[in-house]
């Protein structure tokens, strides 16, 4: 779900699973928690993957440094 939330702030979020049909809903909800003066807590960095294997390459990048194609 945080890919998710990390879409609607306007982030790259390479080939990680997205659920579309809520990038709306989190926008309203990170609006509405502004709204509010609370804060939703997201992750700072990812570890992200080159592909859907154990064996896959891996790194640790910044949520704002997804690199296109890794997940």
């Amino acid at each position: 779900m945080v890919f998710t939330f990390l879409k609607a702030k306007g982030l790259n979020v390479g080939t990680s699973l997205v659920e579309d049909d809520f990038v709306e809903t989190a926008k309203e909800v990170m609006a509405k928690a502004e709204e509010l003066g609370k804060q939703i807590l997201l992750p700072s960095d990812i570890v992200v993957a080159d592909a859907f294997a154990a064996d896959a390459n891996t790194q640790i990048v910044p949520v704002d440094a997804i690199p296109d194609g890794w997940m």
